[in-house]
């Protein structure tokens, strides 16, 4: 009879003829056609489902002043309760999804999921990024602010910590539209003092040293001095990227130690946390932040230093994810301050107790991710050394992404 190979046709034996047909089969085996269609069913992995409720379920707190002039801010005291969240959504392959190309990356040490793109980087790779749809128009709530949870789409785990009234939501800031919302109508919003006070106008001529407005103690959520786990301060002295044994043992960034041993203990605690489980095939994701300070200019370079932390727990990193380019976290001393308002004059302050303060513009943070893994992400803010002289960030635009970075990074918007 005749047999089959790789090369074509040949004659063997009848005996030997099945055998040999079978083990050809499987050694030459087929490529699929380039016109194959990728079906849910290739999509290794569920999503998360919840009910993206909040932890504070009471998102009630009363303005410090009765000369507040809202203008545009909508902290959680001003609106009544908070929405209680997302209903659960759909998730996993009833999502709509779109295709994006980038370039391969080695990881180290072990991940979950499949890296989706070639080990060599050459071929490029297919990316599934969960389609997003806002929905924060009249909500309360911070996570739907932030582009996260919004009924139908990819869920997370979402709660917060702190008082109430240090949370909330703003759809302006300001005289100009430096801060207008980056996702959608409104942004999420965390201080280490009330979010209402924000809109309190800085009286002409107002001490530096302490300011009238935007200068409160928050209460008992003082951590002194060490931050709710998963935080951890230490330097992992070395290179989280090029030694997966450092992950997992301190702040991968190293940005956090120095500025928080200078100033000793952390109070007024505030923080929204996200726990997830990272959507197959997604490489990074994104988020836009901004940050102020009522403590510029009269204690920069002090060790009364409020920071802002993003905190990431992943299989690549354990650490800060956003910091400046010359690794000095997000402060007074950051390198990103760019309105400081010396003379009370800047627009972009107007009507807000930052009038004589100081700010950075939009900024954006990227960070690396394994397709699949669980991940805890803390946007946490606080004072250090003191309860006084508050200071705010802006949270907003979240999105997972097809650009592995290696280190992350934060860059100016625009």
């Amino acid at each position: 009879m005749h047999g089959w190979t790789c090369a074509g046709f040949v004659d063997l034996p009848p005996s030997r003829g099945l055998l040999l047909a079978a083990l050809l089969l499987a050694a030459c085996g087929a490529e699929p056609g380039l016109g194959d269609t990728l079906t849910d069913d290739t999509l290794p992995g569920d999503s998360l489902t919840n009910n993206g409720s909040l932890t504070n379920t009471s998102l009630s707190g009363a303005d410090t002043d009765d000369t507040d002039t809202d203008d545009g801010g909508t902290g959680p005291g001003t609106g009544g309760s908070g929405v209680s969240g997302a209903s659960n959504g759909s998730g996993g392959s009833n999502d709509t999804i779109k295709f994006d190309v980038g370039d391969g990356q080695d990881s180290h040490g072990t991940t979950t999921g499949d890296d989706p793109c070639d080990t060599d980087g050459t071929d490029g790779c297919e990316c599934t990024i969960p389609e997003h749809t806002p929905c924060d128009a009249g909500t309360f709530d911070p996570f739907y602010a932030m582009g996260l949870n919004c009924p139908g789409e990819f869920q997370v785990n979402a709660s917060t910590n702190g008082a109430p009234s240090a949370i909330g939501v703003r759809s302006s800031f300001g005289g100009s539209n430096a801060f207008d919302p980056r996702e959608g109508s409104v942004y999420a919003v965390i201080g280490s003092g009330h979010i209402a006070d924000l809109d309190l106008v800085t009286p002409g001529g107002d001490s530096n040293a302490g300011p009238t407005h935007c200068n409160d103690d928050l209460g008992n959520y003082d951590p002194g001095g060490s931050l709710p786990a998963p935080i951890l301060t230490n330097d992992v002295g070395g290179d989280c990227t090029q030694n997966a044994g450092l992950i997992g043992t301190g702040d991968c960034s190293n940005t956090i130690n120095g500025q928080f041993t200078q100033g000793g203990s952390a109070n007024d605690y505030t923080e929204l946390r996200v726990v997830a489980n990272v959507p197959p095939d997604v490489t990074s994701f994104s988020y836009d932040f901004a940050f102020f300070t009522t403590e510029w200019p009269w204690y920069a370079n002090s060790a009364f230093n409020d920071m802002y932390i993003g905190w990431l727990t992943s299989e690549l990193w354990t650490g800060n994810i956003s910091f400046d380019n010359q690794g000095n976290p997000i402060s007074l001393n950051a390198g990103f301050l760019d309105y400081k308002d010396q003379n009370g004059t800047l627009n972009v302050f107007a009507g807000t107790c930052m009038r004589q303060h100081a700010g950075t513009a939009w900024l954006s943070t990227t960070a690396s991710v394994s397709p699949g893994e669980s991940i805890t992400l803390v946007f946490a803010i606080f004072d250090l050394s003191d309860s006084i002289l508050d200071s705010y960030a802006f949270l907003d635009n979240f999105q997972w992404g097809c650009e592995p970075t290696g280190k992350p990074s934060t860059e100016p918007i625009g």
